[in-house]
């Protein structure tokens, strides 16, 4: 292997065990921050055909974690902020669109 993959690795392996020490959910539950465009258009779909998502958010002001929430998304009429109400309907979810790092269906 040559110095400059060695040198790769190592900063790769760091980089991995420093950003998962930041959040309390491990470094293999944290999805990849989908493009702008994309998110917009998974949540328009879903929003529109009732799907039951979940929604991983990014460290805000108010948490410094990334968390993860589960249930059909709508659209609130009245700022740019998505709710998210779970099969229960017990929980509801208030979540800035902004702050979105990605969507999935559950399964």
């Amino acid at each position: 292997m040559s110095k400059l993959a060695i040198e790769t690795q190592h900063i790769v392996d760091v980089f991995r065990k420093g950003y998962g020490a930041l959040f309390s959910t491990s470094l293999s539950k944290v999805q990849p921050q989908m493009p702008k465009s994309q998110l917009g258009l998974f949540l328009k779909q879903s929003v529109k055909k009732q799907q039951r998502i979940i929604v991983q958010v990014n460290p805000t002001a108010h948490s410094d974690q990334i968390n993860e929430f589960i249930g059909i998304p709508v659209f609130s009429p009245h700022s740019t902020q998505v709710i998210i109400k779970t099969a229960s309907s017990r929980t509801t979810y208030l979540i800035n669109a902004k702050d979105i790092r990605h969507i999935r269906l559950t399964k």
